[in-house]
């Protein structure tokens, strides 16, 4: 048991590190991540259809600006080991995984308050014009610091099982678990504020409006408005350019 929640452990680790973006916003998809567990609890139907149930859930589940409003990955990494160790249906696993989820969100939050020291050690570094320790700063030294506050939580988990976990969540204060919520539906604004920041050009903001009266009153799936997105984008720099080359 021991060896299972330690693989467990380094999956949650390896799915929420981002190294790759790409991949790691894959890999940390309750599907993806029940595969790997169903190979290290030999269970794969049981790993597979809870899997897949915990999917629906967080199929909407985006993290505008990076914030997350909730940790899919760590919901999945608790919820389905117990689900298969215990036998319990779906349902039941979905039960787990929503308080854990946002529990996971105090642990990236955590992540990201302590990783601030290393931006200040950075400016230091580039005082100094150290580039090696620049780059130490922000790959190595990050990852080293989040191996424990990944880890030590799913291991637990695992190694305890169902009756720890629910004790747990018992046990932390309903306001604590309100805030949660609201911490949620917050996040998600301010991701949505930090993207406007980003893409905040004047000649872009219309893109932006355009599209989410689009979702909000076409009736259209979100892929359907992303491929037009898509193609729009695609027709507005190859335009892009000419008009630059007129101008000049």
């Amino acid at each position: 048991m021991i060896v299972e929640a330690a693989l467990v452990g380094l999956l949650y680790y390896i799915a929420t590190n981002r190294i790759w973006y790409g991949f790691s916003m894959l890999i940390r998809q309750p599907l993806s991540l029940s595969v790997f567990i169903g190979l290290i609890f030999g269970d794969m139907q049981t790993a597979l259809l809870t899997g897949a149930t915990l999917q629906m859930m967080y199929l909407g589940a985006i993290a505008p600006g990076g914030n997350i409003p909730t940790d899919e990955a760590l919901a999945t990494c608790v919820a389905l080991p117990i689900a298969i160790q215990a036998h319990v249906s779906p349902e039941v696993a979905v039960t787990i995984a929503v308080p854990v989820g946002l529990v996971g969100v105090l642990l990236d939050e955590l992540r990201r308050t302590l990783c601030t020291g290393f931006v200040h050690m950075a400016d230091k570094c580039a005082e100094r014009a150290d580039v090696n320790g620049i780059r130490r700063l922000a790959f190595l030294y990050p990852l080293l610091l989040v191996l424990p506050i990944r880890f030590i939580p799913v291991f637990l988990a695992n190694i305890f099982g169902v009756d720890a976990v629910q004790a747990f969540m018992n046990a932390v204060p309903h306001w604590v678990m309100q805030g949660l919520n609201v911490a949620g539906n917050i996040l998600p604004a301010l991701g949505f504020a930090l993207t406007m920041v980003v893409i905040g050009k004047k000649n872009f903001i219309p893109f932006f409006i355009m599209g989410f009266f689009i979702v909000a009153y076409s009736g259209i799936s979100i892929v359907g408005v992303a491929i037009f997105g898509f193609c729009l984008a695609a027709i507005y720099t190859h335009f892009q350019p000419m008009s630059q080359q007129r101008e000049g």
